[in-house]
Parts: C-alpha cells; sequence; structure tokens
C-alpha cells in the first residue's frame, strides 16, 4: 500500500503494475463473489426507486422538476467528492483515498482499462454497503421535504433519483473497465464515456481532468474536461 502511495502521481512499469495487480487480487477474499457485489447494492437502489415510485401521489409537473434538479446536485457532488476524497486523503476517510488512487489508478490506466476477471469487481466497484451508505447520507433531504415542508412527492423524486443514480454511477464505471470487444464494451454510448474515463486514468492527468465518472455534466460546468491528447 506505502508503495503503491507513493507511486500515486507517476506511472508504473509494466511488471510494476502487474505485480501490484497481482498482489490485490490474491488478497480478495475466498468467499467474494463479484456477481453478489454486484447484485447487492443494484438490488437495494432499485427496490427503493420502486417503492418511492409506487409512494407517489398525483404528480403535478412542477414537482417533476426535482428530478433534473437532483440530477444536476449528484452529478456535482460526484464531481467534488472524486477531486477532493478521492484524489485526496482526507482524514477520516483515508481508506477511500487508498482504495481508489494507490489501487484502483495504479492497476488501470489510459491504455489498459480492462479487468481481467470478474474477481476484479472488487477493484472496481465501490463497497457492497455503499448503497446503503449514500441511502442513509441522503435520508435529511428527503426528510427536511416531506417532514418539514409537507412535500411528499418531491421527496420521494429525490430519494428515487438520489438510489437511481448511484446504481448507475456502479453500472457505468463497470462498464469503462470491461474488455472493449464485449457486448457492453462495444456500445457507442459506452466507448465514449470509456474514453473520458480513460482519460482521467493518465496518473499525470488524474489530480486535475475529467472527474465525472457518469455524464460529464458538471465537468463541462467547471471546465474540467481535458481537451489534449495523451
Amino acid at each position: 500500500m506505502e508503495e503503491a502511495g507513493g507511486q500515486a502521481l507517476g506511472r508504473l512499469s509494466s511488471a510494476r503494475r502487474g505485480a501490484l495487480r497481482t498482489r490485490l487480487t490474491a488478497e480478495i477474499p475466498s468467499w467474494y463473489s463479484p456477481w453478489l457485489h454486484l447484485a447487492f447494492p443494484s438490488l437495494a437502489g432499485l427496490s427503493v426507486v420502486a417503492a418511492c415510485t409506487l409512494l407517489l401521489r398525483d404528480v403535478r409537473a412542477a414537482e417533476l422538476a426535482t428530478v433534473p434538479l437532483t440530477f444536476l446536485l449528484l452529478n456535482a457532488g460526484e464531481w467534488r467528492i472524486h477531486r477532493d476524497m478521492l484524489h485526496r486523503r482526507t482524514p477520516p476517510l483515508g481508506v477511500l483515498y487508498d482504495r481508489h488512487t494507490p489501487q484502483h489508478h495504479m492497476v488501470f490506466v489510459t491504455d489498459d482499462m480492462a479487468m481481467r476477471s470478474t474477481r476484479e469487481f472488487r477493484l472496481v466497484l465501490i463497497p457492497f454497503y455503499g448503497i446503503l451508505a449514500a441511502g442513509v447520507g441522503a435520508l435529511p433531504i428527503p426528510a427536511a421535504l416531506w417532514l418539514g415542508l409537507g412535500w411528499r412527492n418531491p421527496a420521494l423524486l429525490f430519494m428515487a433519483t438520489t438510489m437511481a443514480y448511484v446504481v448507475g454511477y456502479e453500472w457505468l464505471h463497470l462498464s469503462y473497465h470491461a474488455p472493449s470487444s464485449s457486448f457492453v464494451g462495444r456500445r457507442a454510448f459506452i466507448q465514449r464515456l470509456r474514453r473520458h474515463h480513460a482519460v482521467h486514468h493518465a496518473p499525470e492527468l488524474m489530480q486535475k481532468w475529467n472527474f465525472n465518472v457518469t455524464i460529464p455534466l458538471w465537468d463541462w460546468v467547471r471546465r474540467t474536461i481535458y481537451r489534449g491528447t495523451i
């Protein structure tokens, strides 16, 4: 960990990157299930989306504005968290940095983004409990909207959009690290977004450019889309 962390801003040689990959995959517990790792947050998140949708009542057109506004807030939050927590060691959340920059970014680089096996889901996906943390972290806002202001539908729409966003983040990020020859990797939409993310995986660019993993809207707003060549 310390060696990888010390190399976080530099490009490891192919041999050292391979050694790091071998060590990290060897540390994955034997009981680890990559498909369960993907399925649990997906099902948990989509279950919340479904429940919130079923609880909606007499939705007005103005209330539907909650969805794009929430998306914009989440996209900005994704950008900020990626830049300030995942690429800068911030106590007491240093574990987020350690898993992201010295591990994820050192194993996957711009010209070698693909996972070697499904066990490497662990090197790409957030911890399985991340969806629960995201849901609990988001609760104060819908609670204030519903209990404080009596805005039932906006509260439900906010929560549904939040959980759908987190699930979408996971699926998209995983697809960027799928082999480019795979069914998912061949989709034009994924190819374009993967290129945006792959640029961010250049060690010399990762702390300044292309922080959005989903739709690079806030990268566009903050002018952090890299326009050069690598």
